[in-house]
């Protein structure tokens, strides 16, 4: 099995985010990337949310269908912006995680995904506002806990849609 690679993702989003940024076509000051990036993290939450059916229409829409390609690319995405996040507020000591932290994940599964959702979201918000790391590490685990034990993703199929994720941006 093909374990997470964090400081190799690390690197490899550290590079990416200077391609991304010098492609901007309107330019934002140092104080808006960080919370662009936020925005960001929380409408990829927001579409993989919506992707794995855990919210339902109150309006008439259609449903969309539950494609797991498709959850795993938004996944992996959400995955990469939470590392540029951490490397923004230079708290990529909170990425790092053991095998048993990993193994600890399956302990206490969660079988009704908006809530976890909301929570990671809630959570995630608090880092920004508040700027404290335990948030972040927080919604962190509890966003690796998702992929991992609710959506059943495996860590090779989460590493192959990581590097696919740097791939499509150096294309």
């Amino acid at each position: 099995m093909t374990e997470l690679d964090i400081a190799k993702y690390l690197r490899q989003t550290r590079d990416m985010m200077h391609e991304v940024s010098v492609q901007w076509e309107i330019p934002i000051g140092p104080k808006q990337v960080l919370l662009n990036d936020y925005l960001n993290l929380d409408v990829s939450l927001s579409e993989l949310t919506f992707k794995t059916q855990s919210v339902l229409l109150n309006v008439p829409g259609k449903q969309p269908q539950q494609d797991e390609q498709e959850v795993l690319a938004l996944y992996s995405q959400a995955f990469v912006q939470f590392l540029t996040i951490s490397l923004r507020q230079q708290w990529t000591h909170l990425m790092v995680m053991t095998d048993e932290d990993i193994a600890q994940f399956g302990r206490f599964p969660q079988r009704h995904l908006a809530h976890q959702f909301m929570g990671i979201k809630t959570i995630l918000l608090n880092s920004y506002h508040q700027k404290r790391q335990a948030d972040f590490s927080h919604a962190w685990r509890s966003f690796l806990k998702l992929g991992l034990v609710e959506l059943g993703i495996s860590q090779a199929d989460l590493h192959k849609a990581i590097q696919n994720n740097f791939n499509d941006n150096y294309a």
